[in-house]
C-alpha cells in the first residue's frame, strides 16, 4: 500500500514537472485515469498537451485509450531509453525501429539533441501521430520518418492491427493493410548509415526475424537497446549478440522494464 502510494506521489510530480502549463497538467492527470479505468468517453483521437523535455517546451499528441499514454510514462518518466551511465557514448545516429508515435525519437531528440534519428514505423495510423508530434525535428532533417516494417529481407508483409496500437505487428498472412517490408541492410544502404550508435528495437517479435538471417549489419552497430517479445527468446538472443561481438549489459535503472535487453560492442 506505502509503495503503490509512494508511486502516485512520484507520478504526480512527474505530470506537473513536464507539463509546460496548468491545462495541460489537469489533462494528462484525468486522461492518465481515464486510460488505467478504461473510461472510454469518446472517439480516441489524439489529445494536444504542452510539455517541457529536457527544459523545452514541445507540443506532443497522445491518444488517451490505445496505449500511447502508458508508452509516455515509460519513455519520459522511466526513462526506459536512457543509455546507461557507464557507456559514455552520446549518439549522433540512431535507429528507432518500431517508432511507434514517436517517443522514444522525442526523447532521443531531447537529449542527444546533435544526433540524426531515422525512426521506422509500418503502422499508419501510429505514422501520422508520430508526423505530428515529430513536426519541427522532421521540418529540420534531424528526424527521417520512414513508413516500413524491418524484417529479414525485402518483401511484402501485412499489418495486424490491436487493441493497443503499439502491439501492432506484421505478418506474411494477407490482412488489409500491407506494408513494405526491408531488410536492415537495404535500410543502411538507402540512408548511407556507415555507422549507427544506437538501435532501438520494439517490433513486437519480429527481432528474432532481423537476428534470425542477413545479419551483416550488426558489424556497424554500437550499442543495440531491444525490447524482447518471448521471455524464453532472450536467452537466445543473449547468446546470439555475444557471438556477434557484443557484451551484455544490465539495465539501465531500476525501473527499466525487464524484457529490455541492452547489448553494446566490445571495443
Amino acid at each position: 500500500m506505502l509503495n503503490r502510494l509512494l508511486t502516485a506521489v512520484r507520478k504526480f510530480i512527474f505530470c506537473y514537472t513536464i507539463t509546460a502549463d496548468s491545462g495541460s497538467f489537469l489533462k494528462l492527470l484525468v486522461n492518465t485515469k481515464r486510460y488505467r479505468y478504461g473510461r472510454d468517453f469518446g472517439e480516441d483521437t489524439p489529445v494536444l498537451y504542452h510539455l517541457l523535455l529536457n527544459g523545452t517546451r514541445k507540443t506532443v499528441f497522445l491518444r488517451t485509450y490505445c496505449g500511447d499514454i502508458e508508452i509516455f510514462y515509460e519513455v519520459f518518466w522511466k526513462k526506459v531509453y536512457s543509455v546507461p551511465t557507464h557507456l559514455a557514448i552520446r549518439p549522433l545516429t540512431v535507429v528507432d525501429l518500431g517508432a511507434n508515435t514517436g517517443m522514444a525519437s522525442l526523447f532521443f531528440s531531447a537529449y542527444y539533441p546533435n544526433a540524426k534519428i531515422y525512426a521506422v514505423e509500418a503502422d499508419d495510423n501510429n505514422m501520422q501521430v508520430f508526423l505530428k508530434n515529430l513536426s519541427s525535428e522532421i521540418g529540420s532533417s534531424q528526424v527521417i520518418a520512414i513508413r516500413a516494417a524491418v524484417f529479414s529481407k525485402d518483401v511484402e508483409l501485412f499489418l495486424q492491427q490491436r487493441e493497443k496500437a503499439y502491439n501492432s505487428s506484421i505478418t506474411h498472412a494477407k490482412t488489409e493493410i500491407s506494408v513494405q517490408g526491408i531488410s536492415m541492410n537495404t535500410l543502411m544502404q538507402k540512408y548511407a548509415l556507415d555507422k549507427i550508435d544506437l538501435l532501438k528495437i520494439d517490433i513486437e517479435g519480429s527481432e528474432e526475424a532481423i537476428f534470425a538471417e542477413n545479419t551483416e549489419w550488426m558489424e556497424r552497430v554500437s550499442v543495440i537497446v531491444a525490447e524482447i517479445h518471448r521471455p524464453q527468446y532472450r536467452s537466445v538472443c543473449e547468446t546470439f549478440l555475444r557471438n556477434r561481438g557484443f557484451l551484455i549489459n544490465p539495465l539501465a535503472n531500476e525501473t527499466c522494464k525487464s524484457n529490455l535487453l541492452w547489448a553494446t560492442r566490445q571495443s
